[in-house]
Formats: C-alpha cells, sequence, structure tokens
C-alpha cells in the first residue's frame, strides 16, 4: 500500500481535529463529542422509520435497485445463470472493500435468496447490494436530522465552554476527543462513499481506500459501514 492524496487529506483532517480539540479544550470538545454520539445514538433509534419512509413513499429503493441492477449487468454482460467460477470472477470483479465482497459470497445462499425474494445469482448480488445501500442512506439521513435538532442544544450550552477551571488538562482532553469526534465524522463519510460505489466519486474514493494504509484501517474499523452496510 502506498500513502494517496485522500489519506493525506484524512491525516491532515484528524491532526487539525486534534488541534481545534487542543484550542477548544476539554469542556468545549466534551459536549461537542457527546452531542455528537447522542445524534448517532438519536440517528439509530430513527433510522428504522426513516428507513420505512423512504421506500414506502419514495422512489430512492427503485433508483437504487435500477442502478444496481445496471452495475450488475455491466460486469455479467447480461449473463443470468453463472457458474460457480463465474460469480466467484464477478464479486471479486466489483469495486467494493474485501468485507463486503466477503459478505456477498457467505451470503450466497437458498436462505438469503429466499429473504431477498430473488431465483438467480445476479438478482441476488443486485438485491443485496440495493439493500445495503438503501440502509447505509436511511442512517445518513437520520444522522443529519439528528443533528440538526441537536445542534440546537449545542449551540445554546456553548457558554460552558468559557469557564476557566481547567486549563491544560481542558486542552489535552479536548484534543483526545477531538480526534475521536474526528474519525466519527470519517467514518460517516466513508459510509456514505460506500452508498456511492456504483458511481464514479464512490469507486475512485473506493480504490484509493483500498491503496492507503491510513484509510483502509480507518475503513476496516468503521463501524457504521458494517452496521448499515448489512442487509441483516
Amino acid at each position: 500500500m502506498t500513502w494517496t492524496w485522500l489519506g493525506l487529506a484524512v491525516l491532515a483532517f484528524l491532526a487539525l481535529a486534534c488541534f481545534a480539540g487542543y484550542k477548544r479544550g476539554f469542556v468545549k470538545e466534551v459536549v461537542s463529542t457527546f452531542f455528537v454520539l447522542l445524534a448517532i445514538a438519536a440517528a439509530w433509534l430513527i433510522n428504522p422509520y426513516v428507513n420505512d419512509f423512504l421506500r414506502e413513499n419514495t422512489s430512492v429503493y427503485e433508483t437504487v435497485q435500477e442502478g444496481c441492477q445496471e452495475l450488475v449487468n455491466t460486469e455479467t454482460g447480461g449473463a443470468k445463470n453463472l457458474g460457480e467460477t463465474e460469480q466467484e470472477s464477478l464479486i471479486e470483479g466489483l469495486t467494493l472493500p474485501g468485507f463486503v465482497k466477503s459478505s456477498i459470497e457467505e451470503n450466497n445462499t437458498s436462505e438469503v435468496y429466499q429473504y431477498l425474494a430473488v431465483n438467480t445469482f445476479t438478482e441476488y448480488v443486485s438485491e443485496y447490494l440495493a439493500q445495503s445501500v438503501v440502509n447505509g442512506i436511511a442512517f445518513v439521513v437520520s444522522f443529519l436530522l439528528a443533528t440538526i435538532l441537536i445542534r440546537v442544544i449545542t449551540y445554546a450550552l456553548d457558554l460552558i465552554s468559557k469557564l476557566p477551571l481547567i486549563n491544560g488538562v481542558n486542552k489535552i482532553a479536548g484534543a483526545v476527543l477531538g480526534i475521536v469526534k474526528a474519525v466519527l465524522f470519517v467514518w460517516i463519510a466513508f459510509l456514505i462513499l460506500t452508498i456511492l460505489c456504483n458511481t464514479e466519486v464512490g469507486k475512485a474514493g473506493l480504490e484509493l481506500i483500498e491503496r492507503d494504509p491510513l484509510l483502509s484501517f480507518l475503513y476496516d474499523t468503521d463501524i457504521f459501514v458494517r452496521i448499515f452496510m448489512s442487509i441483516f
């Protein structure tokens, strides 16, 4: 692996977040980080409802499904019935992270076919990707809604950070929390890239992640991708 411009940009973002946390201090950072975590928790709670709303009241699922079908058809040349070797080649050829490919391969069972209401391997792959992408979109939308609501409260509590009680420890602890918060945002950004896996932007971003050691590490530990890109 080699360092890429995206990896350096993420590293710079983490460094700036650490410095900003140091300057802001522990009190302000702990409040800010708390509300980021609270937004994630709130998003987790409302995500099922947002997911159902997107599927039942918008064309998001149909649009994503069509895009995934087009992606799979492009990879297979329109073939429906593939042998085991051809199936493995299709999965390997997808511009997706390794653990997503492994998940597709592991869930290639009759039980999952029945759950997804599909009959062929190509239908399974496109439906699996569509379900995963919509799950990811629903979480991102839920997180944005929760953040907007909680940001108002965060702004109101900004005065707490002005208390001159703990200076040195306040800044160092703030730096640590700044990095933690930055990693959470990077993880969410990676989830968005994974959602866009069938677009040029998504493909380019995932290729950079695969080539960059820092990005690969952050992606492999991304709890949002692992949770919300799973259909189960």
